[in-house]
């Protein structure tokens, strides 16, 4: 397993900026209901735990202050604009440290051990009861669970992702800087001491199963919102082993039905457009898996996002529909214009006029269409290492174009960096991708596509 260690898994956060196509809508720690009400966190002022830019800015100004208070001898103001000049700063640095004042009580200290165990009790009650859960109550606690997963990795409850950083600026500063600028009003929870490697790894490892579990039960029904903050917490924990199974019950758990004694369930429709992976939480996991160099994980990855028939139906409700439905009203377009200029025209019969116009715009707008299909489906210059093998037809290259991205990017991880080795790879993980990638009409490294082979 991996160690968890400080301000590791940058992997996750570099995706999660790439990806967050679906943010999750963050919620502090105190926004749980009665619900959890056996969850207690540690509230006490910050004051050591970060380097903090409150605690330098509070002192600077507290000196300002005291130097304005106690004048020195044979020196008395002469002038009244000098009076109120000093009055005005004395005001201004009131203000400031009492603003210090307020972003200081907003940062909280927690026992993440204390956390761990009563989310422990949280997730037992939920499997351990004959009832379905309510969304809203499931994504509160994996918000939770979220939360704690940062603290345990970063030392604070809010991920890089989630931060608007400068350049030099480490994760302490940049949360608290948003505090300072009114960007967030969230309270910001942190480690009340600093957390050894081996309690960060136990806790990973305990978290990681926990939520594992929580997702996996029959009565939680695994929606959109549940499956993006559970794949951030496997990924940012760096358990992407846990993902998988989850991706697939995704599509073919079956749904519990509400307010129903004993549970009853319905069976899903697997093949639904609904029912596919997003594709940037799809990326996310696939990156997760080669971090990791686990070439089975990252085959069961793709098989259960990009490669699944409901990933495949998506992509073509929401990239082929509007053209198909083009395409459908061409005859009826086509009609009523010929019709119009037929009428327009007097220079042979308006039935004759009408049907040679229809014809004539079928044929240019067809021959237009065709070429533009064939050439969006034999485009290659996005590929790399992982080509179409010759004879796969045209609509599985455009429906499976992501399936081939994945294995283009397996290729680039697994193979050598410098291009002028590549084909020279070997090993027993190459010869598996090779094969998996000739059993799914693909070929790695093409011969006469190579560098200096053409």
């Amino acid at each position: 397993m991996a160690t968890i260690l400080p301000r590791r898994v940058g992997f996750v956060c570099h995706s999660c900026k790439k990806s967050l196509a679906t943010k999750v809508n963050q919620r502090s720690f105190s926004a749980l209901d009665a619900s959890f009400s056996s969850r207690k966190l540690t509230a006490r002022p910050y004051r050591s735990t970060i380097s903090s830019l409150t605690q330098s800015r509070c002192a600077s100004l507290s000196a300002a202050k005291a130097t304005h208070a106690s004048p020195t001898s044979g020196r008395q103001p002469s002038h009244e604009p000098a009076e109120e000049t000093d009055e005005a700063e004395d005001a201004a640095a009131a203000a400031e440290i009492a603003a210090a004042d307020e972003i200081s009580s907003k940062v909280i200290t927690l026992n993440p051990a204390a956390v761990l165990v009563s989310l422990k009790q949280d997730i037992s009650k939920i499997i351990s009861t004959d009832a379905v859960p309510s969304q809203e109550n499931l994504i509160i606690l994996l918000d939770l669970v979220y939360q704690l997963a940062n603290v345990i990795v970063f030392g604070i409850n809010k991920g890089p992702n989630e931060v608007e950083s400068r350049q030099g600026e480490n994760l302490a500063d940049s949360v608290l800087r948003d505090l300072a600028e009114g960007r967030s009003n969230e309270p910001i929870y942190i480690a009340e001491k600093e957390m050894s490697a081996p309690f960060r790894a136990s806790a990973a490892d305990t978290l990681a199963e926990l939520t594992w579990k929580l997702a996996r039960d029959p009565k939680v029904f695994i929606g959109p919102d549940i499956l993006t903050i559970y794949t951030r917490v496997q990924c940012l924990l760096g358990k992407p082993e846990y993902l998988p199974e989850i991706f697939n019950l995704y599509a073919h758990k079956k749904i519990p039905v509400r307010d129903s004694s004993p549970v009853t369930y319905s069976n899903p429709w697997s093949r639904l457009p609904k029912y596919a992976v997003p594709e940037a939480m799809a990326y996310l996991a696939l990156q997760a898996a080669i971090v990791k160099k686990n070439l089975p994980l990252a085959l069961a990855i793709i098989d259960t996002t990009v490669a699944t028939p409901a990933y495949l139906a998506q992509r073509v409700l929401s990239r082929a529909a509007i053209p198909l439905l083009g395409v459908a009203a061409l005859p009826a377009v086509a009609y009523a214009g010929a019709s119009w200029v037929a009428k327009t025209q007097n220079t042979m019969d308006y039935e004759m006029a009408k049907y040679t116009s229809i014809a004539a715009a079928m044929a240019y707008i067809g021959t237009l269409s065709t070429i533009g299909f064939v050439a969006i489906t034999t485009s290659n210059d996005q590929m790399e290492r992982v080509v179409w093998r010759p004879g796969t037809h045209l609509n599985q290259r455009w429906l499976r174009e992501d399936e081939r991205k994945a294995f283009d990017r397996l290729a680039l991880a697994w193979g050598f960096e410098n291009k002028g080795r590549w084909g020279e790879e070997v090993g027993e993980d190459w010869q598996t991708l090779r094969d998996e990638c000739g059993a799914r009409s693909m070929i790695l490294d093409k011969t006469d596509l190579m560098e200096g082979m053409q």
